[in-house]
């Protein structure tokens, strides 16, 4: 390192400012969308765009080279042609050695190792040792780099600036899986993130080291990991399961087959590995592993917004039954979560605020409150539900009737929910299977941190993953 120390992971993350090397001026083009949206994301306003050829991009002043930018930069964003990156990389080693700061250099150029060719693996090698002889830390090559919603740090350009706050830390090696994730769940407010970091090739830091950065970070309350390789998978799994006694991680691991491993291999120069060891390793370490796309998705999002429940007993509280028998199908299919059984003080004084044609235990851990509903119904039940110690977990589902307004059966379900202290609150996932024609009902929802979902199979493998994860913790309680 040439005595110099290794910059802290703080400043991806809590920049005094931000420089972005090979801006543009030219509207619409990758590199002036990133601007913009740094600027819009920006709190403190030092955004500078680094480019010989213009004065001026998106209202900021232009610089020609990073050592005549006069204000202080942690971040520094590479994005210029790979055959340009060595000149960009010395620039970096003299502002360190000059002002001390240029700690956190950002990659997103593509052309490297991921190529598959000597050149591209030698100019990686190249590129990487530069910028760490003068003790900065490098994400990338070949990613979109960090976000911070908290900070105001974005040097996406695909990532909106306008992205919902909340307390999933998405750690991913592809950029567009990430990016994806928070689009498609912005309408409606699904899911508000801490921390964004694509890792791309995986160069200099990587899963392992933004593991441990979000171990201690208050507003991560879970972790998103895309994975598709590891260098030192031995050491992962250590510091994950770690991790895991305090937050959950749950991962979405491409590359389970051959061909897929050959994809990744050209994605990011990723080695995928052996699929069974991967499962194996995952559930020692108490890393939820998603089995598709949407369960990735809804498990982090909900881990995020939800109490862990205390144990697998779970109610299902229902005004539709075709889809409730999807649910309990899906629900007991791996036999880590069970139906709860009901008190006869419980099924009487549910049957209270109910109409007589419900059903109520039958079987055991299952109401149907059939269609002659109420918001105070609602209310009432989930109230109930929610004192019952012999619960651990509720799926509410239902295609609200008509007569039923969007916004009074999402205060009736919010007002249940609430109805207990903070510390006796279980986790609750609302099924309401009615497409764009419930979308108020489940903004409202959503705002109240109560994830929803269209597929009741779909909230039940959610809810397994709940239950698996709330098993680990017991087992592994956190050290003091």
């Amino acid at each position: 390192m040439s005595g110099f120390e290794p910059a802290p992971i703080d400043n991806f993350f809590q920049p005094r400012g931000v420089a972005i090397v090979g801006a543009s001026a030219t509207p619409g083009s990758p590199n002036n969308q990133m601007v913009h949206f740094a600027k819009r994301m920006s709190l403190n306003g030092k955004i500078f765009p680094v480019n010989p050829k213009v004065e001026e991009i998106a209202g900021l002043s232009c610089f020609p080279n990073l050592m005549a930018i006069p204000d202080p930069v942690d971040l520094v964003v590479l994005a210029v042609g790979p055959k340009n990156c060595m000149a960009i990389a010395h620039e970096i080693k003299a502002r360190r050695q000059k002002h001390g700061d240029a700690g956190a250099v950002a990659v997103v150029t593509a052309g490297f190792k991921e190529m598959g060719t000597i050149e591209g693996e030698q100019l990686q090698e190249n590129l990487i040792q530069t910028i760490k002889s003068s003790g900065a830390r490098v994400i990338g090559p070949n990613c979109q780099g960090v976000a911070d919603v908290y900070n105001g740090v974005n040097t996406s350009f695909t990532l909106p600036p306008d992205v919902e706050k909340g307390g999933v830390t998405i750690i991913s090696q592809s950029g567009a899986f990430a990016t994806s994730y928070l689009r498609w769940g912005k309408d409606q407010k699904l899911v508000g993130i801490s921390k964004f970091v694509s890792l791309g090739n995986m160069a200099d830091l990587n899963i392992t080291d933004l593991l441990e950065y979000v171990e201690t970070d208050e507003k991560t309350k879970a972790i998103a990991v895309y994975m598709e390789g590891i260098q030192d998978a031995r050491k992962m799994f250590d510091v994950a399961a770690r991790v895991a006694r305090k937050k959950p991680i749950v991962v979405m691991k491409a590359g389970r087959t051959a061909m897929g491993s050959c994809v990744a291999q050209s994605h990011t120069a990723s080695i995928a590995g052996n699929n069974e060891i991967y499962d194996g390793a995952f559930l020692q370490a108490g890393i939820v592993r998603a089995r598709s796309v949407a369960d990735f998705y809804h498990t982090s999002r909900s881990f995020a917004k939800l109490p862990i429940p205390q144990g697998n007993r779970i109610c299902i509280i229902t005004v539709i039954g075709g889809p409730s028998t999807i649910c309990v199908d899906e629900l007991v299919s791996t036999g880590e979560a069970v139906l709860a059984k009901f008190s006869d003080q419980l099924k009487a004084e549910v049957a209270k605020h109910l109409s007589a044609s419900a059903n109520i235990g039958n079987p055991d851990g299952y109401i149907d409150m059939t269609a002659s509903v109420t918001p105070i119904m609602h209310t009432e039940v989930l109230s109930l539900l929610m004192q019952e110690d012999s619960i651990d977990g509720i799926i509410f589902m239902t295609t609200p009737p008509g007569f039923l307004k969007d916004e009074e059966l999402a205060q009736a379900i919010v007002a249940g929910y609430n109805s207990v202290p903070a510390t006796k609150r279980k986790p609750l996932l609302s099924v309401l299977m009615a497409g764009n024609a419930v979308s108020k009902c489940r903004t409202i929802l959503e705002e109240n941190d109560l994830p929803t979902f269209e597929y009741p199979d779909d909230a039940a493998r959610v809810m397994i993953n709940m239950v698996r994860y709330g098993e680990f913790q017991r087992r592994n309680p956190q050290q003091a």
